[in-house]
This record gives C-alpha cells, structure tokens and sequence, in this order.
C-alpha cells in the first residue's frame, strides 16, 4: 500500500509483512489461500492491522540512501528470487522493462510468483539477485517510504476497519480535506452512494466493511488509492470474489480513473475490458510475451 503515505505511516508500512509474506511465500508451495493477503495498499491499512506490533523491518534500509530519481520507469535485471534457500526459485533471470505510462497486464495461475513480484516492487521482500531500478535507481538504495510513495498497490483484499469512511480514506492521506475525500470517491463511482447515507463520510464501514458489498467495499478501498499521487499502481487481483457484472463495472472504472499512471495488474485472466499496452505471462520464473 504504498497508496502515497505520509512519512508517520512508512514504519508500519514494514510491519504489515507479517501477512503478506507468508501468504507471497506461499505460492510456490500452495500452503495458503490468496485470502489471507491483508496488504491493505502495501502500507495503508498496516498502521491499523499492525501499530501494537513490534516487527522488524522486512528489507533493511540502505546506510547511505540515493538521491530521489526523477522518473518512475521500472526495470527488472537477471532477477533472482527465493522465498527460502531449501524452496525452489519463484524468479530465475527475470528481465522486465516497465516504461512510464506502460499498462501492463501480467498473468499467470496461482503459484506463479505475481504477489511476490508485487512484493519485490514495494520493497516488502529483496531478491537474492539481480535489482529492480525505479528510474533508474537500484531500489535497493532507496528508502522504503520513497518506494511506496511512487508505487501504489490495490489488492483483492484492502482491508476497511470499523471506523468511518472520512477515516479509512485518511489513512492514506492523514491531512486530506474532505473535498478531496469526495472527489476521491467520486472518481471510484462510490459518491453517489456515499451523499446517500444520512451520515455521509462520518459512516461507519464495520469491520472488514461489513456495512458494504463487496463491490462497494472494493470502491472505498479504490477511493483510498486514488487520494495518493504515486504515478505507478499495482493492481493485485482487485477484483478477485466479486460476481461477473461488478468486476467489469469495476475494471471499467480503473480504466477511467488510472489514465496517465503507470499500471500494472497483476491478475490470472483478462475479462475484456481492460485495456492494456503489453500483456506478458509469468511462466518458469520469467515473464514471457501472452500468447494471443
């Protein structure tokens, strides 16, 4: 979640690993179901999930961090990954080029490695090999709240908390004015409902977003994203649980309301209405050009 956050929240950005490892490490195994992916956007939902927790950083920082890059254009070089020195690699020579603006759709089944690329790229997990540049930075040598404030990720599973909807979108941008609340749900096609309720943003969404459907929790979760200026998002499952007419109404609107931003969906299977530059296949620990 790296949804932009506020240096205050970078910490426990760090700490929602805890989930989100064992579940990435997971894949090359199948121990886990993806449900259990509590990312919440790679940071937003951590502070929350995590603030009593006393984690270790996943990737420890760099002692003499790089100036900021100017770009954002990602590149993956020979890169090598293993969740565990006795598991075979999930990555092995993966080369990839991600140019600013690229919508790149990546697929792949269960087991192929697509949560843990995301993991690399938020720097939630550190190849054996290899590096990962963000333009033209080795991430390596950059901190981990300047990742994750130019790479934003949705998954399927953006945890809501039982608080209001003004404050699960403030947890990706603590100072956020409430125009900027509604704009941001306006834009994920959730305002509407939103002016509908007699509370407006002071809503409680319960637990989980037990006040919601899973399409409307999903767009609060979206809303949440959109209030970060992170020009790159990483679009994990967004739409995995939801029936068929939601998940294209809702891939619709990512399409809208992504343009101009680098994107990256990480997903097993196009519905059609996405409209991506490049779609590539993860396969053997390599990304490999889709078979039209």
């Amino acid at each position: 979640m790296a949804f932009g956050l506020a240096a205050g929240a970078a910490g426990a950005a760090l700490a929602v690993l805890g989930l989100f490892i064992a579940v990435a490490a997971a894949e090359s195994i199948g121990l886990l179901p993806r449900a259990g992916i509590a990312l919440a956007g790679a940071a937003a939902g951590a502070r929350r999930l995590f603030e009593l927790a006393d984690a270790p950083p996943p990737v420890a920082e760099p002692a003499a961090p790089a100036e900021e890059p100017a770009g954002h254009a990602i590149r993956v070089e020979g890169l090598r990954f293993a969740w565990s020195a006795d598991r075979p690699p999930v990555f092995d020579g993966l080369d990839l080029d991600i140019p600013e603006g690229t919508r790149l759709a990546l697929l792949g089944p269960s087991g192929a490695g697509k949560s843990s690329f995301a993991a690399l790229l938020l720097k939630l997990a550190a190849p054996q090999a290899g590096r990962i540049t963000l333009g033209g930075v080795d991430i390596a040598a950059l901190p981990a709240e300047l990742v994750r404030r130019r790479i934003a990720c949705l998954t399927q599973d953006a945890r809501l908390f039982d608080d209001s909807i003004a404050a699960n979108l403030r947890i990706a941008a603590p100072l956020a004015p409430d125009a900027a609340l509604w704009r941001a749900l306006d834009r994920a096609g959730i305002g509407e409902l939103a002016r509908a309720l007699p509370e407006g943003l002071e809503t409680r969404c319960g637990e989980g977003g037990a006040r919601f459907s899973g399409g409307q929790a999903r767009r609060l979760a979206l809303a949440r994203v959109l209030l970060s200026a992170a020009p790159v998002l990483v679009l994990d499952e967004p739409t995995a649980g939801l029936d068929a007419e939601t998940e294209r109404a809702f891939l619709e609107t990512l399409e809208a309301v992504t343009v101009g931003r680098t994107v990256i969906l990480i997903t097993h299977r196009l519905v059609g209405v996405e409209r991506p530059t490049r779609i590539l296949r993860l396969a053997g620990g390599r990304a490999l050009p889709a078979a039209g």
